[in-house]
């Protein structure tokens, strides 16, 4: 029997440009302005397979599938092989095209549950939770990770082959271990001793921000594709940028862009406040890049509804346009130190503690479910 290529599978191209699934921002507006940009495969954002097997509604929730999709992965992550193999079991009857696992969160309440970037110091577990997932649906199983938990226990080979053995379809390396900061330049020797390490294809993710950063990764490691996370907040632009190398953002696209990702917004949560409120940080990522933004993104910040939010995207782009801007050059600015620095997600994670979703996974303990 001939083995069809993942990619092929999937319907992607050779050197595919994914979306990584991003806590409390992945919805399906999010998903379909980057799609509509270039991405390749988008996913929705990580799931507890602990809430998942709690019938938590609210995770549920968050696996709706929008008409529009073409494709459409989806994340889990689980304190334990078990969980991971019937929660994937649960995904293999709902409408997705492939199931991956997270084991690099390094959110803390995620990894003192045991899930994440928990997994990482155990590469038994690792083998078994690949191949529960993988025997427990036809979708291309695929794994996330991280260099190690820190620095002194790096054990990105051994967790690499024993994604493999675990039967992954592919993996994905970010650059770093569990323990560094964003501030820490990612480490393109690691991945790229992942990728020598291993048959199967890897993708390369960290610290992409504008063509020359995925340029460098790709030459450095040789990885097969590239997951874009952070750079892609305000920036869905990034992966048409990835592949024809053009920064520049005309404002009459930028201003419908971001009139679209409203519609989209309210098509999905209605007009309640909420959907305004999870709507300003897009908009203040947007933002990025426009001389003069100061007072759009203090308007921004008090705005209660989404028909006000259209209304202040209108209002700038016109005053743009009577000062004779026409587009936003490329919001990277500088050396890497400057890269580094911007990270429009890092607060929120922080500050909030998210990892997957809402589902204070805290209040899950493993015991429980036994």
């Amino acid at each position: 029997m001939v083995k069809i290529h993942p990619f092929e599978r999937l319907g992607l191209p050779s050197s595919p440009l994914l979306l990584a699934p991003l806590a409390g921002v992945s919805d399906h507006p999010f998903r379909r302005s980057c799609t509509s940009k270039g991405a390749d495969l988008t996913y929705v954002e990580m799931i507890s397979a602990t809430a998942m097997l709690y019938e938590s509604k609210r995770t549920f929730d968050m696996l709706k599938r929008h008409e529009s999709e073409a494709i459409l992965g989806v994340q889990i992550t689980g304190p334990s092989a078990d969980q991971v193999g019937r929660a994937v079991a649960i995904l293999d009857k709902m409408n997705f095209d492939t199931v991956d696992i997270n084991m690099g969160c390094p959110v803390k309440k995620v990894v003192k549950t045991g899930c994440g970037s928990g997994i990482l110091r155990d590469p038994e577990r690792v083998f078994q939770t690949v191949k529960a997932a993988v025997e427990a649906t036809d979708m291309p199983v695929t794994a996330k990770f991280r260099l190690g938990w820190d620095k002194t226990t790096r054990n990105e080979i051994e967790v690499a082959q024993a994604i493999e053995a675990g039967g992954a379809a592919w993996m994905t390396i970010h650059g770093r271990t569990r323990a560094d900061d964003y501030g820490i330049p990612v480490d393109l020797e690691g991945i790229r001793r992942v990728k020598a390490a291993v048959t199967i294809p890897v993708f390369g993710n960290g610290n992409i921000f504008q063509k020359s950063d995925a340029d460098r990764m790709i030459a450095v490691t040789g990885v097969d594709g590239l997951m874009v996370s952070r750079g892609a907040l305000g920036n869905p632009w990034l992966f048409s940028e990835l592949r024809d190398g053009d920064a520049s953002v005309e404002l009459d696209d930028w201003e419908e862009t971001l009139l679209q990702h409203l519609e989209w917004q309210q098509s999905e949560y209605g007009e309640a406040i909420g959907a305004a409120v999870c709507m300003r940080k897009h908009l203040l990522w947007y933002a990025k890049g426009w001389n003069g933004v100061k007072p759009f993104r203090e308007a921004v910040n008090a705005a209660g509804s989404l028909a006000g939010a259209r209304d202040l995207v209108r209002e700038f782009t016109r005053g743009l346009r009577e000062r004779g801007v026409t587009h936003r050059s490329s919001i990277v600015q500088g050396e890497s130190e400057t890269r580094f620095a911007w990270d429009p997600k890092y607060d929120m994670d922080r500050s909030l503690d998210r990892g997957v979703g809402d589902d204070a996974m805290e209040t899950l303990q493993v015991s429980e479910m036994v």
